[in-house]
């Protein structure tokens, strides 16, 4: 008898997937763990999958088809209100809200930061390869970001990519330092905190001051 495939158990199985390596860890991790968490056997999963760790680099793309999807559909020009009309705050509240997007679609969930953070990385060239071009495509949304910023009188002269760097190897590794501390990672903190923390070295004077109640 002969089994058709189809994405939604494909999608199944690495939702599975992605709860066992997180929880078990990659290496503790085996085909079995997976095929009893999704509740499949053994010649399902290899319909799909050549090995577990063919599992993990197809989480891994997923997570970067997801990342550059973002990319595409922020590819639209974004109009912005001239900066003396908008205070730091809105400013930094607008970047955040901006930030905390794009760490949502990378970080889907706890056990997706948990992976790439911890599980997949050092384990082959090919994997670092994939994690890197994860990097790549967040840091260039950022640095995208910031350069329109720049643009728009928000930001003041700057190296938007070096930025962009620290920005998103900052909330790496706070994510990172909570994963470790077994703490919830809480993608709103992070996205402020790094916000907040960059957002003060980068805005232009041109915004409009506060103004302090009556």
């Amino acid at each position: 008898m002969s089994y058709m495939r189809s994405p939604e158990r494909q999608r199944q199985i690495l939702s599975c997937a992605k709860r066992v390596f997180a929880e078990r860890g990659f290496h503790a991790a085996n085909v079995s763990h997976i095929c009893a968490a999704a509740g499949i056997g053994r010649g399902t999963l290899y319909l799909y999958f050549a090995n577990k760790r063919a599992v993990l680099t197809a989480i891994l793309r997923e997570t970067l088809e997801r990342v550059r999807a973002l990319m595409e559909r922020q590819s639209a020009e974004v109009s912005y209100a001239p900066p003396e009309k908008i205070t730091r705050t809105q400013a930094i509240e607008y970047t955040s809200q901006q930030l905390r997007q794009l760490l949502e679609v990378a970080f889907e969930d706890e056990h997706t930061l948990r992976i790439l953070l911890r599980e997949a990385v050092g384990l082959d060239v090919d994997v670092e390869q994939l994690l890197g071009e994860i990097d790549l495509a967040l840091v260039s949304i950022v640095e995208r970001s910031l350069v329109a910023s720049q643009a728009a009188g928000f930001a003041r002269p700057l190296d938007a990519r070096a930025v962009a760097t620290m920005v998103v190897g900052g909330v790496e590794k706070l994510a990172l330092a909570a994963l470790r501390s077994d703490e919830p990672v809480e993608v709103d903190r992070l996205a402020r905190e790094a916000t907040r923390l960059h957002a003060i070295g980068i805005l232009s004077d041109r915004l409009k001051k506060e103004t302090s109640p009556p």
